[in-house]
């Protein structure tokens, strides 16, 4: 295993979320939503319920800044805060039935997005990354853990 190899490719694979992320736009969807709240609805949207903790760390927001988030979406009606059965000290951000629908649109309109960085790919290149993409997914907890 060579660290200077890997760790080469790791500032590489963080190169990804710009490519994946800094041309994705949902403003023709007429949402509204910043990328903040995009993001946070999203991940909530896909945990189908995720603790505030958990979004905190996600979205890289201070417990403040995601709580403002939080208001936003809520005012919105695309989002409510409950008290974890488990935990009561902790919240848990799920999507109304309004922040559910846009979340399918945002994820639909991201599947094009991806769909078309992709097809600048050959077929070959295209399979080989996504194999690499499964990898990298599969081995991430255990990096977490």
């Amino acid at each position: 295993m060579n660290q200077e190899s890997i760790t080469e490719s790791l500032t590489k694979i963080f190169s990804l979320k710009h490519v994946l992320f800094s041309s994705f736009d949902i403003s023709s969807l007429g949402l509204g939503l910043n990328r903040t709240q995009e993001r946070v609805l999203m991940m909530a949207w896909h945990k189908r319920g995720a603790p505030m903790q958990f979004l905190s760390r996600e979205a890289g927001l201070e417990k403040g800044s995601l709580t403002t988030v939080i208001d936003s979406l809520e005012k919105r009606g695309l989002v409510i805060r409950t008290r974890d059965e488990s935990d009561h000290r902790s919240l848990i951000v799920t999507p109304t039935a309004e922040g559910k629908r846009q979340a399918q649109m945002i994820e639909t309109l991201f599947h094009g997005h991806v769909g078309a960085l992709l097809a600048k790919l050959t077929n070959e290149e295209a399979i080989e990354f996504e194999k690499s993409a499964i990898i990298i997914a599969r081995l991430i907890p255990k990096l977490s853990a």
